[in-house]
């Protein structure tokens, strides 16, 4: 049993740790998806915010209107 313990303790680590990433995986798949994690929802969401960032940059390049009093 001395001679075994060692190893034992050494091995305790990697089999934790695979344990746990097989749990962690194991959880990722077995609940529904949500719209922002299928690959049309994440599109859809992109594109909206490459729209609002093309119409913030476009109202910042339009020089100011300046009116005058007649």
């Amino acid at each position: 049993m001395e001679h075994v313990l060692p190893y034992l303790l050494f091995l305790v680590c990697p089999i934790s740790m695979g344990a746990m990433m097989w749990y962690m995986m194991r959880g990722q798949h077995s609940g529904p998806r949500g719209e922002a994690d299928r690959p049309d929802g994440r599109i859809a969401r992109l594109e909206r915010e490459i729209e609002e960032l093309r119409s913030a940059h476009q109202d910042q390049e339009e020089p100011p209107r300046v009116e005058s009093a007649s």
